[in-house]
């Protein structure tokens, strides 16, 4: 289930303000590693096979570069999730719950962190050492797919799937073995 959370606090995580990138997934990785800060809001639909409708939330994102990512669930319940450098932070104030880890010590979460987090910096080199990575222009906009390349890591997470327009990412899908998520996002002016 935390493999699953973090995967969800990730992908919404991938976002960015608008830059003009040619739609090639050089130019748009040149793009991302331009943003040094973003912030947006989210609303995310979670299809967990065993439940008859998605669970609903919505909140916040922020990214400030080069490794700090959060994800602030404000609605059905608060929840906080922070990736700051290689330390992951779980918060549920309502529940007095607070986790903390290493992500040096937790080697199946990092491609979920890195999914992101390498995204957002522009870092393909990276990218590539965890997914097979596919990108392809799409609309108005481009399309990459992330299939983890550990067969491990794939019995949780099977894709993550974006889609934006030049540096922003505005829809992420992750399909995983409990079911898919789907986030919308809308950056902050």
């Amino acid at each position: 289930m935390m493999l699953r959370f973090v995967a969800a606090l990730l992908v919404a995580l991938a976002l960015c303000r608008p830059v003009s990138a040619e739609t090639t997934l050089e130019g748009t990785m040149q793009a991302l590693a331009a943003i040094r800060e973003a912030h947006a809001t989210f609303s995310e639909d979670k299809a967990i096979p065993e439940l008859s409708a998605p669970l609903p939330s919505t909140g916040t994102l922020t990214w400030v570069a080069p490794n700090r990512l959060e994800k602030h669930t404000t609605w059905p319940s608060e929840e906080i999730l922070r990736i700051e450098g290689d330390r992951l932070l779980l918060q549920r104030p309502g529940q007095n719950i607070r986790q903390e880890l290493s992500l040096d010590q937790s080697p199946d979460i990092r491609p979920f962190v890195e999914a992101i987090r390498s995204t957002l910096a522009g870092d393909l080199p990276t990218l590539r050492k965890y997914f097979e990575v596919s990108f392809a222009p799409e609309g108005n906009g481009w399309r990459m797919r992330l299939t983890p390349l550990s067969i491990r890591i794939r019995a949780a997470l099977q894709l993550v799937d974006l889609h934006g327009e030049g540096a922003q990412v505005l829809r992420v899908e992750t399909r995983g073995s409990d079911g898919t998520t789907r986030l919308r996002i809308t950056p902050s002016p």
